[in-house]
């Protein structure tokens, strides 16, 4: 785990602490058994079960269960932004996107299992996809008011915040997808650094393979 409080429960109350903790058993309960039996096939019951909760408990955190298959998506969306938002002031506004970026890859580096499993439930449901595309806007306009906020640009009137959004999230989407697509088998950090370092160069044409 990262020293972020966030996710480390550093710094908050026994109550809030243990709502973390519910909310994140709940999501682990629900990806595990869709990732065994599949999204369709399974209920907020079980899931409530499976995570030692009432199904009126996990109402009280998710408005269904499509909700809790695709809500780390969001609560990623949310620390990049708030690090984005509180990275120091002279460091340029690309460099700061990429390293709340990287923290969050290292973060999930250090815990993945809930993420692959996502990955995998998600790429079989065209349902939970389509969530996780929605859920993807949320984050984007998330990072142009962040950078817009960095940098006192209106993104209506200046292109600036939403290039920068825009090509960061991609560059974090391209190396996810490809860490998940070779099982893992490097850091997704170095994967995320690779991808960054290629658009620093300006994206030159690599050299064919022989």
């Amino acid at each position: 785990m990262t020293s972020d409080p966030s996710r480390s429960g550093e710094g908050i109350g026994h109550r809030e602490r243990r709502k973390r903790e519910t909310r994140a058993a709940l999501i682990e309960a629900a990806l595990r058994l869709a990732a065994e039996y599949g999204a369709d096939l399974v209920t907020v019951d079980q899931i409530s079960t499976a995570a030692n909760v009432s199904p009126r408990t996990f109402f009280n955190y998710f408005s269904s269960k499509e909700e809790a298959l695709t809500q780390i998506g969001l609560d990623a969306g949310d620390r990049i932004t708030r690090r984005i938002r509180e990275a120091p002031p002279d460091l340029g506004s690309l460099a700061a996107v990429r390293a709340a970026l990287a923290a969050e890859a290292a973060s999930v580096e250090q815990e993945p299992s809930v993420l692959c499993r996502q990955l995998a439930v998600v790429e079989r449901s065209p349902e939970l996809w389509s969530r996780l595309v929605a859920s993807g806007e949320v984050m984007m306009n998330d990072l142009v008011d962040a950078v817009a906020h960095r940098t006192g640009l209106d993104p209506i009137e200046h292109p600036y915040p939403g290039v920068v959004a825009s090509v960061a999230l991609a560059v974090f989407r391209s190396a996810l997808i490809r860490w998940h697509h070779i099982n893992y088998r490097l850091p997704l950090t170095e994967l995320l650094n690779e991808a960054f370092d290629l658009l620093a160069e300006g994206l030159p044409d690599p050299d064919r393979p022989t």
